[in-house]
């Protein structure tokens, strides 16, 4: 169930019964969660941070429409039930949904869907690969997330970029139909090289975490790592991806307005989804 959610919008874009929808639009969805990093407290918050710095930019030349949050109980496997629910309550619309984290945890729910519907590229834009080992369970955390969403049948493609974050086993090796791309690497992609590791005939699901970005100029996350990719950088990366692959959606995750200095993670956040969003014409005209 979805509840009304702050009454402030991303971009103060209309409410999704109020506003002029079309096919392919962007459709906010907010999920203000914790429950996959119990470790790191805050990313609950993230939603609203970033609608709020949203404001104090200008509108995106692409209009879209605002969900409002997601409620749920504190049991992540429920909760991610709700996500999934949500999610192809926005597709029945004829809506691409862009979720607001909240923890990685969440972007097993929009992809689960996603990629029942057909194959899906996963582009998994982290400063960690977040494939720690996973039991097979129900419930799964931010770190184990990729792994999770590795196993599902419908997804065909992995791409990781902006990877510095060394974790125990050291796991960059993601399996066959995957690449990992370091931090390093990403900042001297050109635009054809990207592309070529981004399958032409696969809609594409894009999920940030803001780690990615250098904590510099995002240090409010709850794992950051030195080295990290520039803003602009990451703004072509995606500029790149919405005008020359079909997105099916994405996300834009562990925003943590506890740990921020002067709401400066948030205004990157923001900054890059209206960058996204203001392409978003060549996703209408797909």
């Amino acid at each position: 169930m979805s509840g009304a959610g702050p009454r402030a919008s991303l971009f103060d874009w209309p409410d999704r019964n109020l506003a002029q929808t079309e096919p392919g639009m962007l459709c906010v969805v907010g999920a203000p969660t914790n429950l996959g990093n119990p470790i790191v407290r805050g990313a609950a918050k993230g939603p609203a941070a970033i609608r709020e710095a949203s404001r104090l930019l200008a509108p995106p030349r692409v209009a879209g429409c605002d969900w409002g949050d997601v409620e749920g109980p504190a049991n992540l496997s429920r909760y991610l039930e709700r996500l999934a629910e949500t999610t192809k309550e926005v597709l029945e619309r004829g809506l691409r949904p862009l979720f607001l984290g909240g923890d990685h945890s969440i972007s097993y729910a929009p992809v689960s869907v996603l990629q029942s519907a057909g194959d899906l590229c996963l582009v998994w834009i982290d400063a960690h690969t977040d494939f720690s080992p996973w039991q097979g369970t129900a419930f799964h955390d931010h770190k184990q997330v990729l792994r999770r969403l590795s196993k599902l049948h419908g997804v065909r493609r992995i791409v990781q970029i902006g990877y510095r974050g060394i974790t125990v086993g050291d796991e960059r090796s993601l399996g066959d139909g995957a690449v990992v791309v370091t931090s390093s690497r990403a900042r001297g992609l050109s635009d054809a090289e990207l592309l070529a590791l981004v399958p032409e005939d696969l809609p594409c699901y894009v999920s940030i975490d803001i780690d990615a970005v250098d904590p510099l100029h995002a240090p409010g996350t709850g794992a950051p790592v030195p080295d990290g990719l520039h803003p602009l950088h990451l703004r072509r990366i995606l500029r790149t991806l919405v005008r020359s692959r079909r997105l099916a959606g994405l996300d834009m995750v562990e925003v943590n307005p506890v740990l921020d200095v002067q709401a400066s993670t948030s205004a990157v956040a923001a900054e890059l989804i209206r960058d996204a969003a203001d392409h978003w014409g060549f996703q209408l005209a797909s």
